[in-house]
């Protein structure tokens, strides 16, 4: 899982240089030493070998470089949290009555919004959960880290994540759907949308 993970990091930058997108780029942190990554989250009671592996490869976005925050997005609507700052809105929520014990943000889309990791599963995959603020239902979207960036390294590949005229990072949305049920055949989120 760890080197699908990887491969799929490998093949959204590959795809984001090809793109131009050189402030979310040049927004990207450097990997935090591995032991870093394993004491902050240990500090919250969390761990998770995908998010050592994620934050290994890149500490999130510095939002303080970029006046547009839709520069950031290393997938349309979405960019990526430093641990910092997953830590911080982890401790934030946790106390919410929508949010769950042990589901650590890893990407916001400024609003509210997060795709968080559920933490507290310590055998098998951890799934990744679609958070939105306004709903009362977060359904789980990818089964893993791994699976959800998989599925955005595709939708790159298959020009489902698009640079529109204005510079924007969007997506076509049916195509989007149609590529995440494909790739991720067990999860209810996307074989219920085709139907």
């Amino acid at each position: 899982m760890i080197r699908e993970l990887w491969s799929a990091l490998e093949k959204i930058e590959n795809h984001l240089v090809r793109l131009g997108r050189e402030a979310l780029l040049s927004s990207l942190q450097p990997g935090l030493h591995l032991t870093e990554v394993q004491r902050q989250l240990a500090g919250s009671g969390l761990r998770s070998l995908e998010l050592e592996s994620l934050y290994s490869w890149r500490n999130g976005s510095a939002t303080d470089k970029i006046a547009v925050l839709d520069d950031l997005h290393i997938m349309p609507g979405f960019y990526l949290l430093s641990l910092e700052d997953a830590l911080e809105n982890y401790r934030v929520f946790v106390a919410d009555a929508r949010w769950t014990v042990g589901w650590l943000p890893i990407l916001e889309n400024g609003g509210g919004d997060f795709y968080a990791v559920d933490t507290s599963v310590k055998v098998g995959p951890q799934p990744v959960y679609a958070f939105r603020i306004e709903q009362g239902h977060h359904p789980i979207e990818f089964n893993s880290i791994a699976d959800m960036f998989g599925t955005f390294a595709e939708a790159f590949e298959r020009g489902v994540f698009f640079v529109d005229v204005d510079g924007y990072l969007e997506m076509d949305d049916l195509e989007f759907a149609s590529v995440a049920a494909s790739m991720n055949p067990d999860v209810d989120w996307w074989t219920a949308e085709l139907e």
